[in-house]
């Protein structure tokens, strides 16, 4: 035996053991060992003592087989000493087997127990001793249900043996050891055999009082209980409690109240499949979706099972047609790889013995996804560890699945709407137009008009058209006229029109209203706007306009009255010429050409009109020129190519006409042609460009 050794305050703590097969104690012997010792580890041999705490997970994992027994044993005490058997208060899920979920950054690996609907059921039953077993498909929380249910027991200690280990030393430790007794044969078919336990080893542990609570599949427990063997009649004793895979509406509500981050998303997702399975292997499930080793294997299924959950969080809660499914998939590419059907028939395999990625629905070929996929989707994406592909939905799924649902497919249109709404809120208060136009096009009333006047205020050209025609129904035609100049700006032909008609009709209501207040300068404008249309009480408001002192109408007035023929016109030219009006000079001008026998006074007035500045007067000038002489001159063709060569149609022509005359027939067809590029009427006229050509040419210059 070695020296004693001091604990840190100085007494003596324990006496080290150096022999090969020797046994160490101190103090209060917490554990004791017999068997072969290295570094204070058992290599060999049985550990028989108690620990107030076990190993860790890892250290249970990296034992070895004996070593991992003797690890058990010292969680849960020694088969042989029942007084060292853990008290059932003190074991955790973990060490039930309960398997952890995903791990969250300050929250346990295990979140709280759920009461179920079967507590109660398994509480009277674990009050008498003999077999109780737990009965359900995988992870639907057998061992936490059988966890939560033995921590009734009050005074009870517990023991859990390994898979295959003797049970009848269990019952030679517990002869003549009177005590409340559990023993914890979590997968019941593990402890079956030579070895474990059968209707006479049962029979005499219950006889001692106590209880053995177990875990099996109910479909294996159904099969063997009806054999005529041992194991077969020793089931057939056992008290059962089923533990369902669909949680009921009861047991969701309190998942639901739970006071732990992870509850309310299974309780929004887990589905049929249950709580229990999305806590234990839905994490699972969705690293084998994003493994990069599935988008090798079956890339398109990858896909299919992004556009599965991607529906979910657009709002659509239900199993979808699989004609819509494949559609949405396709927004996000096609795969050549791999079929769709193939794709499909990967995605719904049974994976862990519990579901597919997606999940068959009620009717037909309807598919979702498997809810743990959408919450731990949504749980990373709001952590921010999401896969960059997983976000956003692309908008084209958002209006493929608004106008499915508008066309009839089974799909709340107000879910989806209302998800909608909340995924691009930001990008539309960021100002994206084309998503503005876009959503507006799918909601009605005050929503879609809010959109479509932002989207407009801010430059959409269509955007700004549909709102400018909402203005103009509605009578608002001068808010309307903004909005027309928005959209023309951005090329709308039609806005630009519209604008024009509205501006000149307001141009015209306000003139009027100032003309009838009496003043001259607005009757004179309103007399020209009218003169331009055609409208026959243009000629009283430009004579109110002179009788209103505003002498710049005089001219006008003349021009009316030289459109009508009336040989007052010259009258009134003369006067507003005397002023220096240069238009009235040129207008005058034109007036006396069409009578006929004034061009000598009719050149001198272009000539004077033409060293005014007016814009026509060089290719009147020309024009009138033309027509009096024979030989045309260096000054004709001068005067029309320096109005030509600054886009004048008019000029155009006669420049043809000059050309005709002096037999330069090349000249002539080059300058015609470009008078008809310039939309000049008599050069359409003569290449045959119109529709209907006129029975002869005007003889008379043109104003």
């Amino acid at each position: 035996m070695g020296r004693e050794s001091d604990d840190e305050t100085g007494g003596e703590r324990s006496v080290r053991a150096t022999g090969s097969n020797s046994i160490a104690a101190g103090g209060d012997i917490g554990n004791a060992f017999t068997g072969t010792v290295s570094n204070g580890f058992v290599i060999q041999g049985r550990h028989i003592g108690h620990a107030p705490y076990g190993p860790s997970a890892d250290e249970h994992r990296a034992a070895a087989p004996g070593d991992r027994a003797a690890a058990e044993h010292d969680r849960h005490g020694s088969a042989l000493d029942p007084a060292a058997w853990r008290p059932v208060g003190e074991v955790q899920p973990l060490e039930f087997g309960v398997g952890p979920t995903r791990h969250i950054p300050g929250q346990a690996d295990v979140p709280p127990y759920v009461p179920r609907d079967c507590d109660d059921d398994l509480r009277a039953k674990l009050a008498h001793s003999g077999l109780v077993l737990v009965l359900g498909e995988r992870f639907v929380g057998k061992s936490y249900t059988a966890w939560h249910g033995v921590r009734s027991l009050e005074g009870y200690r517990l023991y859990a043996p390994d898979p295959g280990e003797d049970l009848r030393e269990v019952l030679a430790a517990l002869k003549g050891e009177p005590g409340k007794y559990v023993v914890w044969l979590d997968e019941l078919t593990d402890h079956l055999g030579e070895d474990g336990l059968d209707r006479r080893l049962l029979g005499r542990l219950a006889g001692l009082g106590a209880v053995l609570l177990g875990t099996m599949r109910s479909e294996e427990y159904y099969q063997r209980r009806m054999k005529s063997d041992p194991i077969g009649f020793a089931l057939a004793k056992a008290r059962t409690v089923e533990v369902p895979r669909e949680w009921s509406d009861a047991e969701l509500d309190r998942l639901k109240d739970l006071d732990d981050p992870r509850a309310y998303p299974a309780y929004m997702w887990s589905g049929k499949e249950g709580a229990a399975s999305y806590f234990a292997i839905g994490h699972t499930m969705y690293d084998e979706w994003r493994r990069p080793g599935t988008k090798v294997e079956h890339p398109r299924g990858q896909l299919l099972v992004r556009a599965a959950v991607d529906l979910a969080r657009c709002g659509v809660k239900d199993a979808v047609p699989t004609d819509l499914l494949r559609q949405v998939q396709e927004q996000y590419g096609t795969e050549e790889r791999e079929s769709f059907e193939d794709a499909l028939a990967w995605a719904t395999t049974r994976m862990f013995g519990v579901s597919g990625l997606l999940v068959a629905g009620e009717e037909y070929r309807t598919w979702r996804a498997y809810g743990a996929l959408v919450a731990e989707a949504e749980a990373l994406r709001a952590e921010d560890l999401r896969a960059e592909d997983l976000e956003p939905v692309p908008d084209t799924v958002w209006w493929l699945l608004l106008d499915a649902a508008e066309s009839g497919v089974r799909i709340d249109r107000e879910a989806v709407l209302d998800a909608a709404r909340a995924a691009l809120r930001p990008r539309i208060e960021a100002g994206d137009t084309d998503l503005m136009v876009a959503l507006a096009a799918r909601v009605d009333g005050e929503e879609r008009e809010g959109l479509i006047r932002r989207a407009a205020e801010a430059g959409h050209r269509e955007a700004a058209e549909e709102w400018a025609a909402h203005l103009v129904d509605a009578g608002d035609e001068v808010a309307a006229i903004r909005y027309l100049e928005i959209a023309a700006r951005g090329g709308s032909v039609q806005a630009a029109r519209e604008a024009g008609r509205l501006h000149r009709e307001r141009a015209e209501a306000l003139l009027r209203t100032a003309a009838e207040a009496g003043d001259g300068a607005a009757a004179h404008e309103l007399g020209d706007l009218l003169l331009g249309s055609g409208q026959a009480d243009a000629l009283r408001w430009l004579v109110r306009a002179v009788q209103a002192g505003h002498e710049e109408a005089s001219t006008s007035l003349g021009r009316a009255l030289y459109y009508r023929r009336s040989s007052d016109a010259e009258d009134w030219l003369r006067r507003a010429a005397a002023r220096g009006d240069a238009h009235a000079v040129h207008v005058l001008a034109a007036y006396l050409h069409s009578l006929g026998d004034h061009d000598e006074e009719a050149e001198r007035l272009f000539r004077e009109a033409k060293e005014a500045g007016h814009p026509a007067a060089s290719r009147h000038l020309g024009a009138l020129l033309l027509r009096r002489g024979h030989t045309p001159s260096d000054e004709v063709r001068d005067l029309l190519h320096e109005d030509a060569a600054q886009g004048s149609g008019d000029a155009a022509y006669w420049l043809s006409l000059y050309h005709r005359r002096r037999r330069d027939t090349e000249g002539a067809d080059k300058w015609l042609h470009k008078a008809a590029e310039l939309d000049q009427y008599h050069a359409l006229r003569d290449l045959g460009l119109l529709p209907v050509p006129p029975a002869d040419r005007p003889d008379t210059v043109d104003e």
